[in-house]
């Protein structure tokens, strides 16, 4: 049946079959945690180090910081990677809508990884992957300012949510003929948003914590809140 199913998109049509194949894989890649695996070559298990959460800040904060820049790149390489497929090897390039499904596709595996119980990290350092692939200079300019942000206000959080939503508004502006991939682009916004919400309510109430990238030592703090994550 699948095989005389046609899906339209940019104009051109591609049989449905391979659509759904791609998506898959990449929901299964974006399941990979990167820092879980890294933790676990180190014999550590990062759900219980820090906060417990299998995220790049976490690696950061406690064991250091050449292991958390590892696990922030193989993360956005991760919706780079598929956003690059999409929009340059189907329907030729700049299709951008497919780019959003599968990097979407993506998300969806990191926030909700089926090797791990379903429960990953924030999906914050996989969106910038796939801002970059698919905007590359506001994406990097975006990138810059998140660190900037580290650097001033110390509190993570607020950067990952201002960075997720400026490539909200990008990704829809470049999608603004695709009805499902501007859907998608909203509920994948909602899900990041709603991961950081135990740091919206500390924020409210004077709990946060603030964060800094530059330590002195390559040892992280020992106590650190449960959800104070940015991934």
């Amino acid at each position: 049946m699948l095989k005389c199913v046609r899906y339209n998109i940019k104009g051109e049509v591609v049989d449905i079959k391979y659509i759904i194949l791609i998506c898959i894989a990449a929901y299964l890649v974006g399941s990979i945690n990167f820092a879980t695996i890294i933790a676990k070559l180190n014999s550590k298990d990062i759900r219980k180090l820090g906060s417990g959460n299998p995220g790049t800040m976490n690696v950061l904060r406690t064991m250091g910081r050449k292991w958390g820049i590892l696990v922030f790149i193989l993360d956005a390489l991760k919706g780079a990677g598929f956003a690059l497929i999409g929009r340059y090897l189907i329907n030729g390039a700049d299709n951008f809508p497919m780019a959003i499904i599968l990097s979407g596709c993506v998300i969806l595996g990191h926030l909700f990884p089926i090797f791990d119980r379903f429960r990953g990290g924030k999906g914050v350092a996989s969106t910038i992957g796939v801002f970059i692939a698919i905007s590359p200079i506001v994406g990097s300019v975006t990138l810059v300012c998140l660190v900037l942000m580290l650097l001033g206000i110390k509190y993570g959080f607020i950067g990952s949510l201002l960075t997720v939503t400026a490539f909200a508004i990008r990704a829809i502006l470049l999608c603004q003929n695709s009805v499902l991939a501007i859907v998608i682009i909203c509920v994948w916004w909602a899900l990041v948003i709603w991961a950081h919400r135990s740091n919206i309510i500390r924020l409210i109430k004077g709990e946060e914590n603030t964060l800094s990238i530059i330590k002195k030592k390559e040892d992280a703090p020992k106590e650190q809140n449960e959800e104070d994550i940015k991934e």
